[in-house]
């Protein structure tokens, strides 16, 4: 097996999304001043966060 932080032994966990042609990695959202709450947000490489189309961060469980 060997050890919990290679990532080859992550299985499922370890894959890579893609939202609209860009991977994407998981980052904490924190909304709370606009109302939007606290979550796990989708950032692309460039370091912006993934918005909808009403400009409000896309959730990562929704990716």
């Amino acid at each position: 097996m060997g050890s919990k932080n290679n990532p080859k032994n992550r299985g499922a966990a370890a894959v890579e999304k893609i939202f609209d042609g860009k991977k994407v990695k998981p980052v904490l959202y924190v909304g709370s001043n606009v109302g939007h709450g606290r979550y796990i947000a989708a950032q692309d490489e460039g370091g912006k966060l993934v918005n909808d189309a009403g400009g409000r961060p896309v959730a990562w469980r929704d990716i």
